[in-house]
């Protein structure tokens, strides 16, 4: 396994990944042997990138600005001088965010998008990193740089801002430094005297000597240190450069304060000891692959946001954490993500796309169906956090270690079935060769996890959790076929039983996926049963403090429970499920859909409190083809039928038709 390239511009080099690591990567072990290879491929994909934005983007009008032949010659200037300087902002993962952004926008055959900003905007990102470059290597310069709604971004160092209104977001403003004797660099000292100067117009700012300092208009990137392993690691905390975010380009969000900064590196070193005490194998792959974390803001608990990205390797985008913990486990899923796109820049685990179409499949922890792609990401990905939460389990107490023992079951669930879709002909067979050995060493890995025994409470509420999740699935993206749900309708009508006595097996129609899009991310039931267990019961809940958070974080907005603007009746319904009331809960439902039968909430909520009250066989037509029995339930409604019981259909579905009680 081998490709190839080095210099900015020219040169090329040959990399090659063992077999062993290919094993390792599949196993969750990243040395730092491991992580030096698979970053050199990734350097070398990232510089092939940038040439060919250079190509792509030479002869195109540069607006304002020069031409991006002069800040590629600044680059090599500073190249020559500082080599370091440049790879460090090569290395920097918003470069790549920019580097695919900008190459669709030039290879684009349509017209311009009147919602993006001028395309010599986002050509003039290259003028910025030249600029940046100049400023690292200590190099004397004179540098146009775009200027977004009064803000000039510095890759790698921080972001400028003028003061005043800022109407126009057209603007260019001129970056001169001076030489120094030494380049800027994390892990050096600042020598020389003068500090780089910004003119925008008739307005000056003069950045500090030393660039990661703060100074008047001028925000650094801050620069956070941990101790995974017990060795000292930096991350730069980025919440300045405009492709930092690769699903909300130049995101216009306020640049974190002082007190927000305190709590991200207080987090990171409580999760670096936490990783290093319990997780020492994942310590080190987390340790080897995070270099940039991209602040968001706080969600409520029990939904941390987090994401990355395949040509942003090395970066985190996180939600601020409530406590060490969930940090930890964040940090575990996204490196994973992060490891496994590097590997599979050099390593094709999945065959190209066919001209028929993606088959798409379910997993638990996506709203939507996802590709092969996707479930082998996410089946990756959460195997590091089942093995996390398996150890967290014994480690913690009471209401903490009650949840830890939930996320390993759900999780660990979650995987298996995740492996066993993999193993289906229509996805194994989109699999390479490659793919079909890292999948067999991942699933080799994991085995173990599905013998170790949950505590009963627990186990239940996970597997409650588990079906909860696959039924409003289904409810959301498969319909039955229109003629036969008909013909089907038509038997109900006419007081016949569900299934011909001819052809009872061909009597259901079948589904077909029809994804939707818009599909809420999160079902409260999940906050409830969460809840239930860190907490001991819901008494009081939703109206109550969620003080008693696993990081004890102050109250606020951002810790309201993320009911999702969930309706009074349907929420009292889900708090008597997931309280035990399975009969309450049962009538809660039935009233629901008598007057909204449309309600897929609610229908997966009967199905669960179906199966608790009178058993699998009363349950099974809604737990195994929920779409059946709702849509059956809306087209007798619209064809001004009298609305039909859900639990009479689900009898009648299953040949025991009878009135309901």
């Amino acid at each position: 396994m081998s490709g190839t390239t080095s210099g900015l511009l020219t040169g090329d080099a040959r990399h090659h990944i063992p077999v062993t690591d290919l094993d390792a990567v599949a196993a969750g072990r990243v040395t730092p042997r491991t992580a030096r290879r698979l970053f050199g491929v990734e350097r070398t994909r990232r510089m092939l990138m940038f040439r060919g934005v250079v190509a792509a983007a030479t002869g195109t009008d540069p607006g304002p600005l020069p031409p991006p032949a002069r800040a590629v010659e600044l680059l090599l200037r500073a190249e020559r001088a500082h080599p370091e300087a440049v790879q460090e902002i090569i290395d920097h993962p918003a470069v790549g965010v920019w580097a695919v952004h900008l190459l669709g926008r030039l290879r684009s055959p349509g017209p311009p998008d009147p919602a993006q900003p001028p395309l010599w905007q986002d050509t003039g990102y290259l003028h910025s990193l030249a600029a940046a470059a100049a400023l690292r290597a200590g190099i004397s310069a004179s540098v146009p740089v775009p200027v977004r709604a009064g803000t000039v971004s510095l890759p790698t160092l921080g972001r400028a801002e003028f003061p005043g209104p800022h109407t126009d977001d057209d603007g260019t403003a001129v970056l001169e430094t001076t030489a120094r004797d030494t380049a800027v660099r994390d892990d050096t000292a600042v020598s020389g005297t003068a500090g780089a100067r910004l003119t925008y117009g008739s307005r000056t700012l003069f950045l500090p000597r030393d660039p990661r300092r703060s100074g008047p208009g001028w925000h650094p990137v801050r620069t956070l240190v941990w101790h995974p392993g017990g060795q000292a690691h930096s991350v730069a905390l980025d919440d300045a450069d405009p492709y930092r975010d690769f699903r909300d380009l130049h995101p216009r969000r306020d640049a974190i304060g002082a007190g927000e900064e305190a709590q991200w590196r207080r987090l990171l070193a409580r999760t670096g000891r936490l990783l290093t005490a319990r997780h020492p194998e994942a310590a080190g792959l987390v340790s080897s692959t995070l270099k940039a974390l991209v602040p968001l803001p706080r969600t409520p608990r029990f939904h941390p946001a987090s994401a990355s990205y395949t040509e942003a390797v090395g970066s985190t985008l996180a939600s601020l954490p409530h406590d060490a913990i969930e940090f930890a486990a964040t940090l575990v899923h996204e490196a994973r993500h992060s490891v496994l796109n590097s590997l599979g820049h050099q390593v094709r685990l999945v065959g190209p796309a066919e001209p028929a179409g993606e088959p798409l499949f379910y997993v638990p922890w996506r709203a939507d169906p996802r590709p092969v792609q996707g479930v082998l990401h996410g089946a990756y990905a959460f195997a590091g956090v089942a093995d996390f939460w398996r150890v967290e389990r014994h480690a913690l107490r009471g209401g903490r270690a009650a949840l830890a023992h939930f996320e390993f079951a759900l999780w660990r669930d979650a995987v298996t079935e995740a492996l066993r879709a993999l193993a289906e002909p229509g996805a194994r067979a989109r699999l390479t060769s490659w793919g079909r050995r890292f999948v067999a060493e991942l699933a080799a890995r994991h085995a173990p996890l599905e013998a170790e025994a949950v505590p009963e409470r627990p186990l239940a509420l996970a597997r409650g959790e588990a079906l909860d999740l696959r039924v409003t699935w289904r409810l959301h993206h498969l319909l039955p076929e229109p003629e036969a749900l008909h013909a089907l309708a038509d038997r109900w009508v006419k007081g016949e039983t569900a299934a011909r006595a001819a052809d009872p097996a061909g009597a259901l129609p079948d589904a077909g996926l029809r994804p939707l899009a818009d599909v809420p991310a999160h079902e409260p039931r999940g906050e409830l049963r969460r809840a239930l267990l860190l907490d001991g019961s819901l008494d009081g809940f939703p109206a109550r403090s969620t003080a008693g958070s696993t990081g004890g974080s102050p109250g606020g907005a951002a810790d309201a429970p993320a009911l999702g603007g969930r309706r009074p009746d349907l929420l009292a319904a889900d708090l008597r499920l997931v309280a035990g009331d399975a009969a309450g809960a049962l009538a809660a439902y039935r009233a629901i859909l008598a007057g909204a039968p449309d309600a897929r909430p609610a229908w997966a909520g009967l199905a669960l409190a179906l199966r608790t009250t009178r058993g699998d066989r009363a349950a099974r037509p809604l737990l195994d083809r929920p779409e059946l029995v709702r849509s059956l339930a809306l087209v007798l409604r619209q064809r001004g039928e009298a609305a039909p019981d859900p639990l009479s259909l689900c009898a009648w579905l299953t040949g025991d038709r009878g009135p309901a009680t």
